[in-house]
């Protein structure tokens, strides 16, 4: 499945709602990104970056009225290789105010709401330098490539 990929989410994001994509690293990447969107705004960004200033860094951010935040730049560890299969999955959990991202069943990082009505954010935008296996929300695919 080629990206751009577009998830409409219709009733927004809501509580303990579990979003798994499933794919695979480009050969030779050098981004790609996850956008959880309200209208234009970006409420939550995670692009993992294989190629700035020649390391690999993944960048978190929001974007209101066009204009970028503070961007987060804490994750331990990057564990996207090129050419290698991935699953990130992003429970949304209602007791607390984060995003939480885990990568091959391992956490990875959380991201403080800073968009706090999660019914608004109702889009999911994939893009860049990756191929999608699936898509799923809540355990309904919205997306499955056929095997072989």
């Amino acid at each position: 499945q080629k990206v751009p990929f577009e998830l409409p989410l219709q009733a927004g994001l809501v509580p303990r709602m579990l979003i798994t994509i499933t794919g695979t690293v480009n050969p030779n990447p050098n981004r790609f990104s996850l956008d959880f969107k309200k209208g234009n705004d970006v409420a939550f960004h995670f692009n993992p970056r294989f190629k700035e200033d020649n390391r690999k860094v993944i960048v978190c951010n929001s974007m209101f009225q066009n204009n970028w935040g503070k961007e987060d730049r804490t994750a331990p560890r990057f564990p996207f290789e090129a050419g290698k299969p991935f699953k990130v999955t992003n429970p949304i959990l209602c007791e607390v105010d984060h995003f939480k991202v885990a990568v091959d069943d391992a956490h990875l990082l959380q991201y403080s709401f800073r968009e706090k009505r999660l019914n608004e954010i109702t889009k999911l935008c994939i893009a860049g330098d990756i191929t999608l296996t699936s898509v799923t929300r809540r355990g309904v695919i919205r997306l499955q490539m056929g095997h072989g």
